[in-house]
């Protein structure tokens, strides 16, 4: 931290230049030094006061805001000791800005208060180079992944994630040759709840998968997706819209109507093109004793398919796999996507919990990361959690309190960058040609024993 260095330097120093002065000499100087102290404490304790309070009144978020704003103060550097050489740039940023509530919003302001402060907005990057590499000339995608909190009106959350895309595409470099892409987290416009689901889920009928014919979105049945490709236009991004609950209804010859739900990832290109829509394949059902039961299976069905899409990156494309939390468990999934189909990215918008997060979720990206030589990105919902004496009965649905730690990995192995549970944005960019430098030091691809096992394709 540069002011506390800046003043361990100064106080080492006067202690030394003072040691034979005069005792009157050295009280004087040692007064002043105080006052000095006392003065930027003072101030600094005015500002912090006068930001947090002058965004919300609410204590538990003020206690929030409070050690966010201390260290938005401050750049942090870090450099870790390992292997490889990585250094660590977390640039936090918070900024006041005030929030215009429209008459539709008033009603939902105390679970705005609760959950979200759009002035508290973190941007952190982690840049990991291996050894003494030298810096990348070749071409570059730049990924930003938002992990905002989540809550249960929909017309917030979406207000939510507009306030935080635009941040993020601010965030960015203005090289226009770059190509940027924007990830969201899982269920990310309505709660985490099996039982949530039916009530949130959109008709995507409207909302086809097309190079050619840019679809024209039924924004009354699908106001999310309809917000997604506007998004995606309007900022000139790739935009993979995390997952919503998705409805899909069908007539028997007797006229009944039945519905069906899943977990839907919806992927737009800069010219509002929908170019991917991928249903979660693998449903999440666990049940660790004692700890978590969750059963998507009791309202959700399977998607069936595999789904990636492409970026032009100056005179190639890199291809983009998709797949949604529970997905990348199942390595034999994510092989398909690299090995088959050519996927240099794998993408997972998640949302691990509190028992599989810290044990699994960062491990499970290296690994996929590592086993197919491509990078990893995810984006995690911020974790919200119950306030002191509110319970889950105090909610129409049960509460889910995610991991978060949205994450880039490289080809090699390494966390790009990430971040912990709070509200903020992870941005980072890939160098392309870091991928082909790994497949052709370690070249896994041509080694593999097809005489001994194989991926089968079956109709």
């Amino acid at each position: 931290m540069d002011w506390m260095l800046s003043w361990g330097e100064h106080h080492s120093t006067s202690r030394h230049l003072t040691t034979t002065r005069p005792r009157k000499r050295r009280q004087r100087q040692r007064h002043r030094l105080s006052a000095v102290l006392l003065l930027s404490l003072m101030s600094l304790t005015k500002t912090l006061v006068a930001a947090t309070s002058s965004v919300w009144s609410s204590r538990s978020l003020s206690n929030q805001l409070r050690p966010l704003a201390f260290v938005g103060a401050l750049p942090l550097t870090r450099t870790l000791s390992s292997t490889n050489s990585h250094t660590e740039t977390a640039d936090y940023r918070s900024t006041r800005r005030s929030l215009a509530l429209s008459r539709s919003f008033r009603n939902t302001a105390n679970a705005y208060r609760k959950y979200y402060s759009p002035g508290s907005i973190i941007t952190r990057t982690m840049t990991t180079t291996q050894g003494n590499d030298d810096a990348s000339t070749g071409p570059s995608l730049q990924v930003a992944m938002l992990q905002f909190p989540v809550t249960h009106d929909k017309t917030l959350n979406h207000q939510t994630a507009q306030d935080y895309l635009v941040q993020a595409v601010q965030a960015f470099s203005d090289d226009e040759t770059l190509p940027r892409l924007v990830v969201l987290p899982e269920i990310w416009n309505s709660p985490y709840a099996t039982t949530a689901f039916p009530e949130y889920a959109e008709d995507l009928s409207s909302v086809p998968v097309s190079h050619d014919t840019v679809p024209t979105i039924d924004q009354s049945q699908a106001p999310t997706a309809h917000l997604l490709q506007q998004w995606a236009t309007q900022h000139n991004i790739y935009l993979v819209g995390g997952s919503i609950p998705e409805k899909r209804s069908s007539t028997s010859a007797t006229t009944t109507t039945t519905h069906e739900y899943y977990n839907t990832c919806l992927v737009f290109s800069p010219s509002g093109h929908c170019i991917a829509k991928h249903a979660k394949v693998h449903l999440f059902d666990i049940d660790v004793k004692g700890k978590i039961r969750f059963m998507e299976s009791e309202t959700l069905s399977p998607g069936t398919s595999y789904t990636y899409f492409d970026i032009p990156v100056v005179d190639k494309s890199i291809r983009v796999g998709i797949g949604i939390c529970y997905d990348i468990r199942f390595a034999e999934y994510a092989q398909v996507l690299c090995q088959e189909l050519a996927c240099q990215i794998l993408v997972y918008p998640g949302a691990f919990n509190m028992v599989t997060g810290p044990a699994h979720w960062e491990l499970l990206q290296r690994a996929r990361a590592v086993d197919n030589q491509c990078f990893v990105v995810t984006a995690s919902p911020a974790r919200t959690v119950l306030e002191e004496g509110e319970t889950t009965s105090d909610s129409k649905y049960p509460h889910y309190t995610a991991w978060g730690h949205s994450t880039a990995v490289s080809p090699w192995g390494d966390v790009m960058a990430t971040t912990d549970e709070t509200p903020g944005i992870v941005t980072t960019q890939l160098e392309l040609d870091k991928l082909d430098e790994v497949r052709s030091s370690i070249p896994i691809s041509r080694q593999r024993r097809p005489d001994l096992y194989k991926i089968v394709k079956t109709d």
